[in-house]
């Protein structure tokens, strides 16, 4: 085979998944953009007072239409595969191979050996993405049941109040958590891995992250592989959103599970939840963090516009 360098590429997406993962993404961060002033009133009455909270209720459902639906396609694109012998879906599917990494990464955060070689997804990925789908299936069942419940003006039964209090805290934990990945994605790749917009990747980063992975897939190859060493950057993220992951899905448990039970009709927020957030300093706390979530949301978004024009002009 020809000699391949550190600046050599892989596939390691095709059109196909670089699309389907980019409608995924563009639908979840509809959903948080509107979702987030629909369950919190106060802090984000700036945002209804711009868009108007009919149009901010109309693209919160068309976004959950477009996660129904790019779901549904990455099931039966995943099912497709493996019946017609891709690996599409069993790459992602955890084994004992998995425990084993995940042990020696404990040894190797312990500085007990180097850094494990893997496949084309880590141990971590790999429970990256099955709770990103135990998450989504939470959100859509219980998104479907509270849209229902609004197309009538019965009051809330407390099977309701249930579900809506799932819907929410489930939303914010994924938030953090998609917050978590997008940070671990790109500080690597500062300011944005294009991984996820050209479906290619550079043969070192690959070698540096996915050894095991390139190994299978070139063989022998003439590139070493360094050592990742711990980044202070990455700790202190980690703790950063702890912190911010707090403030939310508190703010959550104030806003919905205990506040007070409400009466009347039902609407998609209004008279839903009455306002229990607290006043004060405390209150200012909970409202700066729940604007900080929405910036990280806003600049996702960015994000997501300016990578997939960076595809199509470059293509050009």
């Amino acid at each position: 085979m020809s000699t391949m360098t550190g600046e050599s590429t892989l596939t390691r997406f095709t059109d196909v998944q670089v699309y389907a993962h980019g409608l995924l993404a563009l639908s979840i961060l509809l959903l948080w953009v509107t979702g987030l002033p629909i369950t919190f009133h106060d802090p984000f009455a700036w945002l209804m007072a711009i868009v108007g909270y009919d149009n901010v209720v109309l693209v919160h459902v068309a976004a959950g239409a477009l996660l129904i639906l790019t779901s549904v396609f990455y099931l039966v694109y995943g099912l497709l595969g493996m019946v017609g012998g891709v690996t599409t879906l069993s790459n992602i599917l955890p084994g004992l191979g998995d425990i084993r990494e995940a042990v020696e990464h404990m040894k190797y955060l312990a500085g007990r050996r180097g850094q494990p070689a893997s496949g084309k997804y880590t141990f971590l990925q790999k429970a990256e993405v099955w709770i990103i789908v135990a998450e989504t299936t939470v959100m859509i069942a219980t998104g479907v049941i509270l849209y229902a419940g609004t197309l009538n003006g019965a009051s809330p039964a407390p099977a309701f109040l249930i579900t809506r209090d799932i819907h929410a805290i489930v939303a914010v934990t994924m938030l953090v958590g998609v917050t978590f990945h997008l940070f671990m994605t790109h500080a690597k790749e500062f300011p944005l891995d294009r991984s996820m917009f050209t479906g290619n990747v550079t043969l070192g980063r690959a070698c540096e992250e996915w050894e095991g992975w390139v190994e299978t897939s070139v063989g022998y190859f003439d590139v070493s592989c360094p050592e990742e060493t711990h980044a202070t950057a990455l700790t202190t993220s980690v703790i950063v959103g702890m912190i911010l992951f707090g403030v939310v899905w508190t703010g959550i448990i104030l806003e919905y599970v205990l506040s007070p039970v409400p009466t009347g009709g039902l609407s998609v927020a209004q008279d839903v939840a009455p306002n229990a957030m607290p006043g004060g300093l405390l209150g200012t706390i909970y409202s700066i963090g729940l604007n900080i979530a929405m910036l990280v949301v806003f600049a996702a978004i960015v994000a997501l516009a300016y990578g997939f024009y960076d595809r199509w002009t470059v293509a050009e």
